[in-house]
Order: structure tokens, then C-alpha cells, then sequence
């Protein structure tokens, strides 16, 4: 039963204009993890980014949420130089929604961030923006 439960637990989405993929526990609870991976790059610049999210307000067809986290490339223990050896690269803070367009696949889902983003030392940054689509397996409710 606890197997079941978890396999019901997980949001997919891929953010196609900047080739990062995402698996996310599920946003549809208060509380959410959600882990990016760097996709179409090198094997040394393998960045995670971490990100524990709240969502703070809960329509039936938009999920508004902010969330704050690190962004992490573990092959940097694999650097020879030891002062390279750190993982983290950085922080970001988010804020999103989640939109369902489809009243008859709620769980297909476009999702749409704004993200700042500065690196470890604080002497660069980004103000990154996010577009994807989602999927959130889950039980549907009789109501939906």
C-alpha cells in the first residue's frame, strides 16, 4: 500500500526553452520538493537545482506557489583541483503557478516561474524565467 501511495505521489515536467527537466513531488499538496536537472549539457556541468515549494493559493485551475533552494553539481567532487571540490554553485528563490487549462485532464498542467538566481560568491546572477508543461500523477477525484 505505501508502494502504491508513493507511485501516486510524483509531477513530471519539462521547461523546454531552457532544457531543464523536473521531478517534483506532488504540488498538489501545501508542501512540495521539486529537483531540476540540467538537460542538453556537458557531463561536467551537470547542475541540480533543490527547491522545497509552498503553494499559496489553491484554484480549481491555477495553483500560485513560491519556493526557495540550491542549485548543486555533485560531479564537482570529481574535480582534481580541491578547491573545486564544492558542490554548491548557487541559490534562486521561485515564484509560480501552475495552471490546469483542460477541465477533463487536471493533471496536465502548464507551469510558468519567475526565478532569481546568484551564484555562491553573490558577485553574479540571473533573473530567470521558466515555462513549461507538467503532468501529476495522482488519483483523480470523482469530482473532476
Amino acid at each position: 500500500m505505501i508502494t502504491s501511495a508513493a507511485s501516486y505521489s510524483q509531477a513530471f515536467t519539462y521547461y523546454p526553452f531552457n532544457s531543464i527537466f523536473s521531478i517534483a513531488s506532488n504540488p498538489n499538496k501545501p508542501v512540495w520538493v521539486d529537483f531540476r536537472f540540467q538537460m542538453n549539457s556537458y557531463f561536467s556541468s551537470l547542475s541540480t537545482d533543490i527547491s522545497p515549494m509552498i503553494n499559496l493559493t489553491k484554484g480549481p485551475k491555477a495553483k500560485f506557489y513560491i519556493g526557495a533552494g540550491i542549485k548543486a553539481n555533485f560531479l564537482n567532487y570529481l574535480n582534481t583541483d580541491a578547491s573545486k571540490r564544492n558542490p554548491l554553485e548557487g541559490y534562486f528563490f521561485n515564484l509560480g503557478v501552475r495552471v490546469s487549462p483542460i477541465e477533463k485532464l487536471p493533471q496536465f498542467q502548464g507551469v510558468f516561474e519567475l526565478s532569481p538566481y546568484a551564484n555562491k560568491q553573490f558577485d553574479l546572477g540571473i533573473f530567470r524565467a521558466n515555462l513549461g508543461v507538467a503532468y501529476v500523477f495522482g488519483k483523480r477525484k470523482k469530482n473532476q
